[in-house]
């Protein structure tokens, strides 16, 4: 018996814009429910589309990237079913005239080059988000008419690694074109996966997968569902055409519901949106462009990586650090352990208010004139206070270090008033070892070198 998977994929991107779609409403995220919506989204009547011009130069970068070809005249069509997120009754798409088709994007697998064919590339519009609670689903039109496009693959893909390195493709196409931030774990990036297996020629029903968030994720959901379709093939049974989502934890799919029957969208073309015509105009406005710069450092890890280039003030403080020459490990460490943490946090605002002291601090602790806890000293207080550095700099006075000699005094006039912490060290309470030095950091206000007060006093505690 000779099995082979077989696997398309249908992947959702959210497109960068200060606008919906259709609506003038702004296409921002993580705002509170139902704060960024118009007439339109939440489908008044009398409320008529206008088509977004900066969605359609996305989708024709797109296009062009994945080597498709273009439709000139842009349709829309009405995809009709009655869902809770879905106000209108219908969503707005494009499923006889796509803007993109026959495409495709040559991937580099197992050091070779493997040609995936793309069927097409449509525009269409976002639904409302659901928050299931107990016992009742709210909803949220914030997302509502949001601008999406939507590339659908030829079944070429073999395995899960063919898969997620071609998504990683996609992403990285997607957000060198300022197309779309390409956001998996945010939802501005989705993707179906279908995954069949073919049995001695004979094409095998097809199991959907969804919910998947994560590009190993969907790497190890394809290869854990081709592995239970062949289990089923081999012990006699039937592969049933469902839908099924990706446990991490278990490292298996988990069935969701039946596909028994294809739904009836009852598409035809949309009346309230005239056809567009793609002018020679507008199709050299839309290639000409420069690719966004992207961040690639030898000595951070891919996914590190990948996190800064998603992150729009980390890759400029990036681009920064290359700028000063200053992009080292070091103050790589520094930025992704204190500066991340603030963005995540609390956003950038304040961090670009600052951006110029902190690059020359961090400067400074590049060149050694400050140590690590230093500079975190410092950092803090620029958070804190948005105080100048230079004015920072002169009330610590980090610049005059205490002597070698007058830090063995002050480490012994410590170790003689903490003689509990001494005790409790010696007893293998290594935190004790935590406390004595930061009486030492009180001590000589952070004007130390810490790995030599720290080499220094373990001496000190193995003479006691």
């Amino acid at each position: 018996m000779k099995c082979e998977a077989i696997i398309g994929l249908e992947i959702h991107l959210q497109l960068l814009s200060e606008s919906k779609l259709f609506s003038g409403a702004p296409a921002k995220y993580s705002k509170e429910p139902n704060t960024q919506v118009a007439v339109l989204d939440m489908a008044f009547p009398g409320s008529m589309p206008v088509l977004n011009k900066r969605c359609v130069i996305s989708a024709i970068r797109m296009v062009n990237a994945l080597h498709m070809e273009l439709d000139r005249l842009i349709r829309f069509d009405r995809k009709n079913y009655f869902y809770s997120d879905l106000a209108k009754g219908y969503q707005l798409t494009q499923f006889y005239h796509p803007i993109g088709k026959n495409g495709h994007l040559a991937i580099n697998v197992n050091d070779g080059i493997k040609i995936i064919r793309i069927n097409h590339l449509h525009i269409e519009e976002d639904a409302a988000k659901q928050i299931h609670l107990e016992n009742k689903t709210l909803l949220d039109f914030n997302r509502s008419g949001m601008g999406l496009i939507e590339i659908v693959t030829d079944p070429d893909i073999r395995n899960g690694k063919e898969a997620r390195v071609f998504l990683e493709d996609i992403r990285d196409i997607a957000v060198s074109l300022d197309v779309s931030n390409g956001r998996l774990q945010e939802g501005s990036m989705r993707v179906d996966v279908n995954v069949s297996l073919k049995v001695d020629g004979v094409n095998g029903e097809i199991v959907e997968l969804k919910n998947l968030n994560g590009f190993k994720n969907v790497e190890k959901a394809i290869n854990s569902e081709i592995n239970r379709q062949k289990e089923i093939i081999i012990n006699g049974k039937k592969v049933e055409p469902e839908t099924r989502r990706y446990d991490e934890n278990k490292n298996t799919t988990v069935f969701m519901r039946k596909k028994n029957t294809k739904i009836d969208y009852r598409y035809f073309a949309d009346a309230t949106i005239a056809p567009v015509r793609i002018s020679d105009e507008l199709i050299k406005e839309a290639l000409n462009y420069q690719p966004v710069h992207r961040i690639d450092f030898d000595f951070l890890t891919k996914e590190t990586i990948d996190e800064i280039n998603h992150s729009s003030y980390l890759k400029h403080l990036f681009s920064k650090l290359e700028e000063k020459n200053i992009a080292t490990l070091k103050v790589a460490n520094f930025v992704l352990t204190r500066v991340r943490n603030e963005i995540k946090r609390d956003g950038s605002d304040l961090l670009i208010k600052i951006e110029d002291d902190l690059l020359s601090l961090l400067t400074m602790y590049e060149d050694d004139k400050l140590s690590y806890k230093q500079t975190s000293i410092i950092y803090q207080q620029l958070m804190k206070n948005s105080q100048p550095l230079n004015e920072i700099l002169e009330e610590y006075n980090f610049t005059n270090e205490v002597e070698e000699d007058e830090l063995s005094a002050i480490i012994d006039e410590t170790l003689i008033q903490y003689i509990d912490a001494v005790n409790d060290y010696k007893n293998g309470k290594d935190k004790a070892l935590n406390f004595l030095l930061g009486q030492i950091y009180k001590r000589t206000k952070n004007n130390i070198d810490s790995i030599k007060a720290k080499e220094l006093l373990l001496n000190k505690l193995e003479e006691k």
